[in-house]
């Protein structure tokens, strides 16, 4: 897998947005070259050779939590006992609000969850502590985009539909709604455009060869010295990043490096760029999608409306 991939990728996954997926669906071939300054036939072939090759396997679907009365976090955290580690990981997909998992190579584990936002994430964290036999962990917010928008019946139903199956074709969605071509576009649309929907292409780090997917987890000193800091690391990263996760009070750079001596460059000059307080450099294992978990958080939105109720998202100001 070359830059061109991983450049390709980052598009797919995050572009040039600041939350942690893609506003609305599948990108078109021709906007990710437009942004690459490449042909689109390039990006199709590339793209149709990373299905084959088993690393692309499809497209995630799911809405943005503050549409749901939702905050988000993500928790890093070691698990005590390294030879329970798939006993533990088994658990946390089953755990209430868990929606994706970042198993490294080793004891960490990386957790994003949902959780009521007139509540703390103290309940969710305190269930993670036990299921993985840790002390603490690192945890921050992560601030999705907001969503002021009431929804109908028919459109509550496309929602649950896009995280059940994710994106299809126009007239199976139609066929499965049970409304016509022309509401489904219109929706998709609202949707999209609302930032209601977010989504993320899924991928097999296992079917990954020649090159090594690992995070690069940084904390900074301060919030005065972090641009620069990030500035910095954004150069040493380069065209190797798919993904970053700039949180309140920690960052997440998703990369695909070229080869372990690179992993261990970066290991060695992060800690020292300054403004950042600790770094540490993980290979990525698998990441395990649970965005279907959400699919409860959206019933229970849709059961009013269902019933001829107004629906509990908030209304547009």
């Amino acid at each position: 897998m070359d830059e061109l991939d991983v450049r390709i990728l980052r598009e797919l996954t995050q572009a040039n947005s600041v939350v942690p997926a893609r506003a609305g669906l599948r990108t078109s071939y021709r906007t990710v070259a437009h942004a690459l300054a490449v042909s689109p036939g390039t990006v199709r072939n590339r793209i149709n050779r990373m299905y084959a090759g088993g690393v692309l396997t499809g497209t995630s679907v799911y809405a943005n939590p503050n549409l749901l009365g939702l905050a988000a976090g993500a928790y890093a955290v070691e698990v005590a006992t390294l030879g329970r580690k798939q006993e533990v990981v088994n658990l946390l997909r089953d755990l209430e609000g868990v929606f994706f998992i970042q198993n490294f190579r080793g004891s960490l584990l990386g957790i994003a969850f949902v959780y009521p936002d007139s509540q703390t994430p103290e309940e969710t964290l305190a269930a993670i502590l036990r299921i993985t036999g840790a002390t603490g962990g690192v945890f921050t917010r992560v601030i999705y985009p907001p969503c002021q928008v009431s929804l109908s019946r028919t459109e509550w139903k496309l929602v649950s539909r896009l995280i059940r199956g994710g994106f299809s074709t126009y007239a199976a969605m139609s066929r499965e709604v049970g409304v016509s071509v022309r509401t489904i576009k219109r929706t998709v649309s609202k949707l999209v455009r609302t930032r209601a929907i977010f989504s993320v292409p899924t991928m097999d780090y296992r079917a990954l060869t020649g090159c090594v997917p690992a995070d690069l987890i940084v904390a900074f000193t301060s919030p005065a010295t972090r641009p620069e800091a990030e500035r910095e690391i954004l150069k040493l990263v380069g065209d190797r990043m798919i993904f970053a996760g700039v949180w309140a009070d920690f960052a997440m750079y998703s990369l695909i490096l070229p080869k372990v001596s690179t992993l261990a460059q970066l290991a060695e000059e992060v800690p020292h760029i300054p403004g950042v307080r600790m770094a540490r450099v993980e290979i990525v294992e698998e990441h395990i999608d649970r965005v279907q978990a959400l699919q409860s958080y959206v019933d229970r939105q849709w059961a009013p409306v269902s019933a001829g109720r107004p629906s509990l998202a908030p209304a547009p100001p």
